[in-house]
């Protein structure tokens, strides 16, 4: 199914004024704008938009955008309108979700002069339902998310007349053709016509992204900073890229701060980078702009921070005592380094479709075996900590209590650790096939 009408005009499942909604923005994103792309993501090529005028500004908002390139054809209300056979996705324009929730909607095709109704569970007090069937649906205060499915030619007359969502999905229950489909895996809501409308938007769409932090300390702490000051970039002209080199120069502070005696304060630069590290990414989920080459970014500009705190720690150690050891261990370090971020390269361009170096962390599905290695137990135990979430936290506690001689001396053993752990990666991927790789 790579079809959508998308009903912009009308009233929607609950009685809605669906005209009011599409130029409403949150996110810095009008929402028309971002009900066809989260759409075109999920599969669609070819949008037929219901409007009640010909001269509808929805037009403007979506023109010029290089986000967009499915084919939009516009129609108004009231007049004749031939939709054909073929199943469609359709969606009200106050509807807020994500790619995979219609994504997985979409997966299995209503059956011929049926609909599909995606509701968020089956046992809604406002949905009465018998086995996969709708046999009533209440208005006002109902869980029908705001997704259809059926034929386009079964939604001809509505258009022709005055739409009504509801109308049309209750005229099908009493024919026994409603079915309902249980949402799962994402978020959901429905602009209204509340003043505070577009702000429950945005929060919707904040506290889903708060979600997603990778790690309990990203989540329970980092978040809790991230989130607030993603919420004023979000409203700035700067994209996801920009805040990426932004903050990784905040970050790149922290090796001259170590360099020249501070090691606390480096440590200190490197942990704000670290908290705000998760800005652009937030920002980009919310603009709905990522891409690969944004999660490449990303990536390089995160190891600026790590080579910079790498050659500052040494560099202020030796500064201090002239002991040699610093720059052996320093040298050894940044070797060490220079490998893993060459091959880790290698992994995501081979390996899979990431530009994330979360990624890499999804190895073991490839090379796990029945009976692991002692060493690989081992590093299934402390690999949490190679996250930089965790160890630029540990570095500053570290930093505070034992200044270069610690910070030195935990970071040469967790690079020869995650070492030892590359190593048996490369050893154990000889074996496997880049091309039929399950990350990609």
């Amino acid at each position: 199914m790579d079809h959508a009408i998308l009903v912009a005009a009308g009233t929607g499942i609950e009685g809605e004024n669906l005209s009011a909604c599409g130029e409403t923005e949150f996110g810095s994103l009008p929402q028309i704008k971002r009900l066809v792309i989260t759409a075109q993501r999920a599969g669609i090529r070819f949008f037929t938009i219901i409007t009640d005028r010909t001269d509808t500004p929805l037009k403007g908002l979506l023109a010029g955008d290089k986000r967009i390139d499915s084919s939009i054809s516009w129609h108004t209300l009231g007049t004749g309108i031939t939709l054909g056979d073929d199943p469609s996705l359709i969606i009200q324009s106050n509807l807020i979700t994500t790619p995979k929730a219609l994504s997985n909607f979409m997966e299995e095709e209503p059956a011929p002069g049926e609909i599909s109704v995606l509701v968020d569970e089956s046992k809604d007090a406002w949905i009465k339902t018998s086995g996969d069937e709708v046999t009533d649906l209440y208005p006002r205060g109902g869980r029908a998310v705001g997704a259809f499915m059926a034929q386009g030619k079964l939604l001809e007359k509505s258009i022709m007349d005055s739409m009504s969502v509801g109308a049309f999905v209750k005229e099908h229950i009493s024919r026994e053709k409603v079915k309902f489909r249980k949402f799962e895996d994402s978020y959901w809501g429905r602009l209204s016509s509340d003043r505070d409308a577009a702000k429950k938007a945005e929060d919707l769409i904040f506290g889903y992204v708060g979600k997603t932090a990778t790690g309990w300390l990203s989540r329970a702490v980092n978040s809790k900073i991230s989130l607030p000051t993603s919420r004023l970039l979000v409203k700035t002209p700067l994209t996801p890229n920009m805040i990426s080199v932004l903050i990784n120069v905040i970050g790149a502070l922290c090796g001259v701060f170590y360099a020249i005696g501070h090691p606390v304060v480096g440590a200190l630069c490197m942990q704000a980078a670290t908290i705000l590290d998760r800005c652009d990414g937030e920002v980009a989920r919310v603009k709905l702009m990522e891409t690969k080459k944004g999660q490449w970014v990303d990536t390089i500009s995160d190891q600026a921070t790590v080579l910079s705190f790498l050659l500052g720690v040494p560099i202020g150690y030796y500064s201090l005592t002239h002991n040699p050891i610093a720059l052996i261990l320093g040298g050894l370090n940044i070797s060490i380094f220079i490998f893993f971020v060459i091959w880790s390269f290698y992994f995501l361009k081979k390996y899979t479709n990431s530009g994330s170096l979360v990624a890499y962390f999804e190895v073991d599905k490839l090379v796990e075996a029945d009976k692991p290695s002692f060493v690989r137990r081992l590093i299934k135990i402390v690999r949490p900590m190679s996250r930089r979430n965790f160890y630029s936290l540990g570095f500053l506690v570290v930093a505070i209590i034992g200044g270069y001689p610690w910070v030195l001396g935990f970071t040469s053993a967790g690079l020869i650790l995650f070492l030892v752990h590359q190593l048996e990666d490369i050893i154990k991927l000889r074996k496997i096939n880049p091309e039929s790789s399950i990350l990609k």
